[in-house]
């Protein structure tokens, strides 16, 4: 069970590693340095909808990555592969649970559903403190493929995060080109679904 500073710090560890964001990968093994996952963006373009291929074209350009050429591996994560991997959990879980989809994979809106439900492992809290999460789900009927999920590192005293660390599409899409940042939380704030979450697996809990 990770203490908040051991949470916080592993997040920091995650940054300034040229991440590129990619969908479903990264958190595999919490045991592993880094939350990423080696893809072969040229081999799997193919395979992509069209809609994913819109999405993350102009993140792999961004990083000088031919994705109908013969490039290598790059190490690639998404939001919930990270916040999983700084948990210090697998994003895979062995069978289905309050906190997963049905086929046992922890994400944005498995999160959320739990927090603001059971609370079997993930509780909403009514204030930001350091090692909270904060999230979102997807909203398709407003055009929100994805929901959102990050690590609250800083707040004010008024119960709001003022930094937090994800990895997502648009911190990949400008230098220095890095999915996973450290950043102010105003994706967050323009979504009135946003909710805090503490992850039961960390010690220290809030009151």
């Amino acid at each position: 069970m990770p203490t908040v500073d051991q949470l916080l710090e592993r997040a920091r560890s995650a940054t300034g590693h040229t991440t590129l964001y990619w969908l479903g990968e990264g958190g595999r093994d919490p045991r592993a340095p880094l939350p990423s996952t080696p893809v072969d963006v040229a081999r799997t373009w193919a395979s992509l909808s069209a809609q994913d291929r819109e999405e993350l074209a102009p993140l792999a350009q961004a990083m000088g990555i031919d994705v109908t050429g013969d490039a290598p591996p790059r190490d690639a994560c998404d939001c919930s592969g990270f916040v999983c991997w700084a948990l210090g959990m697998a994003r895979h879980a062995p069978s289905a649970a309050a906190y997963t989809d049905a086929k046992g994979w922890i994400y944005t809106d498995s999160i959320y559903k739990d927090a603001t439900n059971a609370g079997v492992r993930f509780r909403g809290l009514d204030r930001a403190v350091p090692g909270a999460l904060v999230v979102y789900p997807a909203d398709p009927r407003h055009g929100k493929r994805h929901g959102h999920v990050a690590i609250v590192m800083e707040a004010d005293a008024s119960g709001r995060a003022t930094l937090i660390a994800h990895c997502s599409g648009d911190n990949n899409k400008h230098a220095p080109y890095d999915a996973i940042k450290i950043t102010t939380p105003e994706v967050f704030e323009a979504e009135p679904a946003s909710i805090y979450a503490w992850c039961r697996d960390v010690s220290g809990a809030p009151d």
